[in-house]
């Protein structure tokens, strides 16, 4: 029988509900920052990265943190962040392996920053994407800001090229940091996600997952005036599997269509003309077959991309089985994130 995305809702919100025995991630349920960092793990060979664990501890609450810092790290030199969150019933060492992001930091010079739910703040470690005291600059997207900008910060990470990513209840989290804290971001990344503010109650994110958000989605004006003053221009791609039967592959057409319409608002604020939808592109990636779709602006700039799969569903394509929901044929999602962070280096281009 199926595993239900439903499921991993049980907990939240008074709701009792059966838990399968191997529940699916889901999108579900300066100064004065400080930072307890126990002594890295013993360091791999030489030439190769090291990882670090701490914790964040500040006014807006405490989480921990896994960084990978590459073999490339040098003091004096600012190397880009990624920031890359997990979905329910998952930790930072889970994603880790899973992915492989390590491996591709190490080759593309970058930091991977894995902030990590625990069971305290959600039953099955979800982000608690779906409460509203945590869809604006408050609750876990502030934590979340909190922490990456002291990591950032202790490790001399380039401010300006600091990219968000996450899968399932991760990427739902990822999309409201980045609504929440413009400012900070380089690009964002979502796999197996779904809109910005898809669903304020569980009952609704059971909705959302099974059918999307529909005529209820927030528009671009919505996410522009949620951004304020802060408001800028970040690349955007969208990874979605055909297959996905947790989160219905029409979230990522809407989450897609809603950062289309933002970049659109925001565009026309400067008098500029709104994106031009690319013919989409079909080819074989991996073994399996991908379906790509692009927004460019009249500079030539991507600034959306919607990657369908053939044939994934709810998992991290090209991933290592080391890891929980991964799944080994390509395309790999990892490549794709990673060129995101390099294909997003130094500063957005303005709209």
């Amino acid at each position: 029988m199926p595993v239900r995305w439903w499921c991993v809702v049980a907990g939240v919100g008074g709701m009792v509900l059966p838990t399968p025995a191997r529940a699916v991630p889901s999108p579900l349920p300066p100064a004065a920052m400080t930072t307890v960092s126990p002594e890295p793990t013993p360091a791999p060979p030489p030439g190769d990265g090291r990882v670090v664990e701490g914790r964040y501890a500040g006014p807006e609450g405490t989480r921990a943190w896994r960084l990978y810092v590459p073999s490339a790290h040098a003091p004096g030199r600012a190397l880009p962040l990624l920031v890359l969150l997990h979905g329910c019933t998952q930790d930072a060492a889970d994603l880790a392996r899973g992915t492989r992001m390590d491996e591709a930091a190490q080759a593309g010079g970058f930091l991977v920053l894995y902030p990590e739910q625990p069971a305290s703040a959600n039953p099955r470690k979800c982000w608690n994407w779906f409460d509203p005291a945590h869809q604006g600059p408050g609750g876990e997207p502030a934590l979340l800001h909190a922490l990456m900008t002291d990591v950032a910060r202790q490790w001399g990470a380039d401010p300006g090229r600091v990219h968000l990513a996450g899968i399932s209840a991760g990427a739902a989290m990822a999309t409201l940091l980045a609504v929440a804290y413009p400012a900070w971001v380089a690009s964002l990344t979502t796999v197996a996600g779904i809109p910005w503010k898809g669903a304020t109650t569980v009952g609704g994110a059971l909705q959302v997952m099974q059918r999307g958000a529909g005529a209820t989605m927030p528009g671009g004006e919505a996410l522009l005036a949620a951004m304020g003053a802060s408001a800028r221009a970040f690349p955007v791609l969208v990874v979605h599997g055909e297959q996905d039967n947790v989160v219905a592959p029409v979230n990522g057409d809407e989450t897609a269509r809603q950062f289309v319409a933002w970049h659109d608002a925001l565009r026309a604020r400067g008098g500029g003309a709104p994106l031009a939808a690319v013919p989409p592109v079909e080819r074989e990636d991996g073994g399996r077959v991908r379906r790509d779709a692009a927004w460019r602006g009249a500079e030539g700039t991507a600034w959306v991309r919607l990657v369908r799969i053939a044939g994934l569903g709810h998992a991290w394509g090209g991933g290592s089985p080391a890891g929980s929901f991964t799944d080994p044929a390509g395309p790999s999602v990892t490549a794709l994130v990673a060129d995101m962070v390099a294909g997003s280096a130094g500063a957005t281009p303005s709209p």
